[in-house]
Order: structure tokens, then C-alpha cells, then sequence
């Protein structure tokens, strides 16, 4: 009997854990749907507009080691109901005040409590379930949590249409309220046996350790993740809309086929490159085949159904991050891998606000100054010309990662 209640609480513990996972992908590419009403709501412009939405990268970056230390310290009860509440309050000043400035520390704040998203499923998995069963239940909850940014998407944009924006994120703020309440409930108090090692003293002991090697591979990885983090999380949608003219259920929809790769490429390159240990050629694939396909997409205009399979090309060599997060656990001894895996993923996370403020300051460098409703209108050669960095990065990727090979101690 008591078994079974355990394996009942482990269960209803991972679900409403791995519902937060993909409940934050939501919140996260929902403004991507809503640009236009943003921008003129607030009458932004593209580098205002990257602002804001690189926030929410410098709020996940930041906080994702503190909350790594706290999930440690004080359990999982009260730091990730909190970081639910933290992520859906952020959504708050989009539609009850005028003030930009309040908007943009808001989706901070989004950032900051989806950063616990991850870092929860990875700490109820590693305190109720067994150790050989942890990457089958954590490859299931990446999967489900992609599934979160796929329904981000279209459904997101028709409810928008038929309900009003406004009331879409009022709805979903309504939603994370129940959902905080429901951990408060449910997730039981931490226990002395639940003890983990400190990522604080660690990296305080270790510090030389995550210099250098480990660096470097999340750098480079960080310059890979323009696709996902730089287009489909944001511009995928207008791009789509205001360059190949098309409507906004199609724009809108195509995007999440990036995402719908990135969860049939997390098992997939995993699997190849354990099976004939090729972690850096396929690290160097996965650049070289995004580079490619994006490239495509900015220089040619091909049918929909080419941007849709070129799409899905790229969200499967996005799930490189899986590799990384293995080849840097490899850099170091094996008690650094939590403080190892929660650096690299703070890094690539932060290259997020790197990617947007890029864009959009090349996008307004080359904006004509035309103005619609008081909207800023970008034409092709604005967003050609933005969108060029993600192309040029992952060649740096690739180049960095050719070098950081001839010193591996993976192949």
C-alpha cells in the first residue's frame, strides 16, 4: 500500500511538473503570435519589441542557478510553485497597464520563473523516481513540454482572433494561479533525506574546473541557438507574414514545426551519436544543416510546404543542446555535473537576449521609416538583413567546434 501511494505521488508530482514545463513554452512564444497588437498597443518599434523579449532570456539566465541552489536548499514545494506564479504575474502588465517599461520587467519575470520549469522536472524525477529510470522521464517531458510551444502556436492565434488578446493572457494567468496552488497542496515538504549536493560549494571548490573547456563548447553552443531562440520564438511569425505575404493561421502555424523536429531530434541525434560515438560530428552536422536551411529560407522564397519541411530540419538539428549538455558533463568530474548542466543551459539561454537584440538593431538600421497605424513596417530587406546573424553565427559554431574537437575527449 504504501508502495503504490508513492509511485501515485511520484507520478502526480511529474505531471503537474512537466505541465509546468510545457506551460511556460506557452507563455514563452505566445507574444510571437501578438506582435502587432503589442506593438501598437505600446507603439513600439523592433528594438523596443526585442527588449522586451529578450527580458525574459536575461531573467532565465540570471535565475537559473539561484534557483538551482534553492531547489537544493529550502526543496521543490515553495520554489517551484513560486516560479509558476513568478512566470504567469510577469504576463500581468501586457494587458492591465500602459507603461512599456512595466511589460518588459514583467516578462523578466516570466524569464526568472520558467527558468524552475526544467529545474523542477529534473529534481522530481531525481528525488521520486528511480536513477534508471530518469532519462526515459526526462526524454518524455521534453517531448510534452515541446508539445506546449507547438499549441502556442496556432491555437494561441485563433483564440486571439475570436476572444481578444487581452483576455487569452488573462485566461492563462487564471490557469498558472490554480496551477501554483495545486504544488503548494501537493508537493510535499523537503525531507533531510532529500539532501543534494550544493551547486554554491561546488562551483566555489571547483571554480578552475568550469574554466576554459566547458566555456568554450557552451559559447559555441550558444551560437547555434539563434533558429530556435532568435526566429521561431519570435519572428518566425511576421517574417512569414510580411516577407512571403502569408496569411496568419498559415505563419503561425509552420513555426511549430521547428519545434515539433526539436522533439523528434532530442531522441534521434542522441541515439545516433551514442550508438557510433560521434557527439562533435554530429554537434557540427546539426550547425551546418540549420545554416543551410536558414540560409535557404532568407535567399529563396519557396512553397509553403518547403518552409514547412525546412522548418522541422531545423527544430531537429536544434536538439544538439542534448549533446551539449552530455559532451560538457564529460568536461569534468562527475560531481559537477548538475553545476556543469545548469551553467551550460544558463549560457545558451542567455544568448537569447543576445539573438534578439541583434536582429532587431540590424532591423531598424535598415527600416525605411514607414509607418503603419502607427506601427513600425519592416520590409524584406530589414528583416533579410536581421535575420542574416543567425546564419552568420552558426558558421562561428562551426568553426569553434572544429577546433574544440582536436582536444576531445569525446569524438
Amino acid at each position: 500500500m504504501v508502495t503504490n501511494t508513492r509511485k501515485t505521488l511520484a507520478w502526480s508530482l511529474w505531471t503537474m511538473t512537466t505541465f509546468f514545463y510545457a506551460f511556460q513554452y506557452i507563455i514563452r512564444v505566445s507574444p510571437s503570435i501578438m506582435v502587432d497588437d503589442i506593438m501598437g498597443k505600446f507603439a513600439l518599434n523592433a528594438s523596443e519589441l526585442g527588449d522586451f523579449t529578450g527580458a525574459y532570456y536575461l531573467g532565465y539566465a540570471l535565475m537559473h542557478i539561484p534557483i538551482g541552489i534553492l531547489l537544493d536548499r529550502v526543496g521543490p514545494r515553495w520554489i517551484i510553485s513560486g516560479s509558476v506564479f513568478l512566470s504567469v504575474s510577469g504576463i500581468v502588465p501586457l494587458f492591465y497597464c500602459d507603461s512599456w517599461a512595466v511589460s518588459v520587467m514583467g516578462r523578466f519575470l516570466v524569464g526568472a520563473g520558467s527558468s524552475g520549469a526544467i529545474l523542477g522536472v529534473f529534481t522530481i524525477i531525481r528525488l521520486h523516481f528511480p536513477d534508471n529510470l530518469f532519462s526515459r522521464m526526462l526524454g518524455i517531458s521534453v517531448m510534452i513540454g515541446l508539445a506546449g510551444a507547438i499549441y502556442g502556436g496556432y491555437p494561441v492565434g485563433y483564440l486571439s482572433d475570436h476572444y481578444g488578446w487581452e483576455q487569452v493572457l488573462f485566461g492563462v494567468v487564471v490557469l498558472g494561479v490554480f496551477l501554483a496552488l495545486a504544488m503548494v497542496f501537493f508537493i510535499p515538504k523537503k525531507t533531510e533525506t532529500q539532501q543534494g549536493p550544493s551547486f554554491l560549494k561546488l562551483a566555489i571548490a571547483n571554480g578552475k574546473a568550469l574554466i576554459g573547456r566547458v566555456l568554450l563548447t557552451a559559447l559555441m553552443a550558444a551560437l547555434m541557438v539563434g533558429p530556435l531562440e532568435g526566429f521561431a520564438d519570435m519572428w518566425a511569425t511576421s517574417f512569414l507574414i510580411h516577407v512571403y505575404g502569408y496569411d496568419k493561421a498559415l505563419a503561425s502555424s509552420l513555426p511549430s514545426l521547428i519545434f515539433i523536429g526539436m522533439g523528434v531530434g532530442s531522441p534521434l541525434l542522441a541515439m545516433i551519436s551514442e550508438r557510433f560515438k560521434a557527439y562533435y560530428p554530429v554537434t557540427l552536422l546539426s550547425a551546418l544543416g540549420m545554416g543551410s536551411c536558414f540560409l535557404a529560407i532568407l535567399m529563396m522564397r519557396p512553397d509553403p510546404w518547403i518552409v514547412g519541411a525546412l522548418f522541422f530540419i531545423i527544430g531537429v538539428f536544434s536538439a544538439y543542446q542534448v549533446l551539449i549538455m552530455y559532451m560538457n558533463s564529460k568536461n569534468v568530474d562527475d560531481s559537477l555535473a548538475s553545476i556543469v548542466t545548469a551553467l551550460t543551459n544558463m549560457i545558451i539561454m542567455f544568448f537569447g537576449w543576445v539573438f534578439h537584440k541583434s536582429i532587431t538593431l540590424v532591423m531598424d538600421r535598415f527600416w525605411d521609416g514607414t509607418m503603419e497605424n502607427c506601427i513600425p513596417v519592416y520590409d524584406t530587406k530589414a528583416y533579410t538583413y536581421g535575420l542574416m546573424v543567425i546564419p552568420a553565427t552558426l558558421a562561428l559554431a562551426f568553426i569553434g567546434f572544429i577546433f574544440l574537437r582536436r582536444r576531445a575527449p569525446l569524438s
